[in-house]
């Protein structure tokens, strides 16, 4: 039989992604956009990727959906982590109520927002989530408070997304807020805040990926871009970066079928539809 390429089951004692970066080890995630879903989860597990982000900004996912794709995550292997809408309490907590262990806040532009987002993750006196210590994120199991409310704020990955110009030019203090883990840029969005949209290989844009680099070295938290290529993985990994989203579900879907259909119509050439 082929060895197994099986990884460890995770628990919400140990949360993987947010042991490794703050290690300084990096660590790729998978962003699901166009078809969220357990198996997608599983593969991207079997894949290799460390974490599993599930884009609510964008998708169309229901917290029932979020419940579903965490559970078969952490039996997979991968960290699932919720991308919520916006910034408000329950759009964050809720996800993380659901068993997501970690979240990425999007278009976060101050430091305030940033305070906004650690209060809605992390427990008291961290923070100020709802206390929950039996349910989905436990496996129901029987959690005695204290140590429930201990572990989840040492294991919660709580990060940020900067999408914004004004975001960039805040960054400094976004990066200082106590329990923030990380950092990651949308550079779409902040090309069109810039002027330039779509141009995420501009000057400016690079600039503004520097300068978060920068920022984020300086706090001790980790930070990186979301990425489309493993060659501009690679390139920011030298830079700095130890926490990057590579390309996404629909993209990569495309991408491998084009290809694959290509390779096919190579051999029948016009003996093909």
């Amino acid at each position: 039989m082929p060895e197994s390429n099986a990884r460890k089951v995770i628990t919400h004692h140990v949360n993987p992604v947010t042991r490794a970066l703050r290690e300084g080890r990096v660590c790729i995630g998978a962003l699901s956009i166009s078809f969220p879903c357990a198996p997608v989860a599983q593969i991207y597990a079997q894949a290799g990727f460390s974490w599993y982000y599930m884009d609510m900004e964008h998708g169309q996912l229901s917290y029932d959906q979020v419940r579903e794709i965490s559970y078969a995550s952490k039996l997979a292997g991968i960290v699932p982590v919720a991308g919520p809408t916006s910034l408000s309490d329950h759009l964050i907590a809720r996800p993380l109520d659901a068993g997501a262990m970690g979240v990425v806040a999007p278009h976060v532009e101050t430091a305030d927002q940033t305070e906004l987002v650690v209060n809605f993750s992390r427990y008291p006196p961290m923070g100020k989530r709802g206390l929950i210590a039996q349910g989905p994120p436990s496996n129901f199991e029987a959690a005695n408070s204290a140590e429930w409310v201990e572990e989840q704020n040492r294991e919660m990955l709580v990060a940020v997304k900067v999408e914004s110009g004004t975001g960039i030019d805040n960054v400094d203090e976004i990066a200082s807020v106590p329990g923030l883990d990380a950092i990651i840029i949308g550079p779409g969005d902040l090309s069109a805040t810039l002027g330039i949209p779509g141009q995420t290989d501009h000057p400016d844009v690079i600039d503004c990926i520097e300068r978060m680099l920068a920022a984020t070295k300086r706090h001790g938290i980790a930070g990186g871009p979301h990425v489309s290529t493993p060659e501009k993985a690679a390139h920011w990994v030298e830079k700095g970066a130890t926490f990057m989203s590579l390309n996404f579900d629909g993209a990569m879907l495309l991408d491998t079928s084009q290809r694959v259909i290509e390779e096919v119509r190579g051999y029948l050439g016009s003996r093909m539809l």
